[in-house]
């Protein structure tokens, strides 16, 4: 499933494609190209539509390209925590337990594409 997400004021678009949605988790593909300097925020995960609506998410893993002069950063709304990507790499937080939230957002700032692989497992389901 393939979900187009619009800035309202900036006018960019990312697409969100689950990849897989398991019983315990989910893979999420994150991908858009970023024209507009202006900030860009975007909710890119409705748990309504996951399978077993979960009530949390667990980040524990991601794989990420992100074009030069184009930082994104992934943070939940309830949680302290931000992880700024730039450039490319995996980021691996399943050895910390990995970062428990509920609304994850990214936000961008600057100009250029990304790619992005989230690996979510699903809590209270």
């Amino acid at each position: 499933m393939h979900n187009k997400l619009v800035h309202k004021e900036t006018g960019d678009s990312i697409s969100v494609t689950i990849a897989s949605d398991g019983g315990k988790n989910t893979v999420l593909l994150v991908t858009g190209t970023i024209l507009h300097e202006g900030d860009s925020s975007f909710d890119i995960i409705d748990t309504s539509v996951l399978t077993g609506k979960p009530t949390g998410l667990r980040l524990d893993s991601m794989v990420f390209l992100v074009e030069s002069g184009l930082k994104v950063m992934l943070k939940y709304r309830d949680q302290p925590h931000i992880v700024p990507l730039e450039g490319r790499g995996r980021v691996d937080l399943d050895w910390i337990g990995g970062l428990i939230g509920h609304d994850l957002d990214l936000v961008c700032k600057g100009v250029g594409s990304f790619f992005i692989v989230l690996d979510i497992s699903k809590m209270g389901v």
